[in-house]
């Protein structure tokens, strides 16, 4: 029984990681056609621009989204400039664990994951 259920959460962990791997590379590439798009863009608006297009979503709702991962990342533990892969981060972990009744949190930290893909200057 034990060894089914660990089991179990070795394919969950492989999911989670897949969805950040998958979603990570899709944001970046969003932010890159958004920065080739509009190239006035930068900072705060840009990732907003990012995620308003990755959820059809109006730029108070991405702003919003932006104003909680920095709520989550860049003001805690130490305040620090907000960047994408924050955004990214956020973005991921809140789709996933909105994705479904059985995805209410998560085995892995996704951060690891996103950091391998959003580059940090960004």
């Amino acid at each position: 029984m034990w060894g089914l259920l660990r089991s179990l959460g070795i394919f969950s962990a492989r999911a989670e990681r897949r969805y950040a791997r998958q979603a990570s590379t899709e944001l970046l590439e969003l932010f890159r056609a958004v920065q080739r798009e509009r190239p006035e863009l930068s900072g705060r608006a840009l990732y907003q621009a990012v995620i308003a297009r990755r959820l059809g979503a109006d730029e108070h709702s991405a702003a919003q989204i932006v104003l909680r991962a920095e709520e989550s990342f860049a003001d805690w533990p130490v305040e620090r400039e907000l960047r994408f892969r924050h955004v990214v981060h956020y973005q991921v972990f809140d789709e996933f664990t909105h994705s479904g009744p059985a995805c209410k949190g998560t085995r892995t930290n996704m951060g690891v994951v996103v950091a391998r893909i959003i580059p940090e200057e960004l």
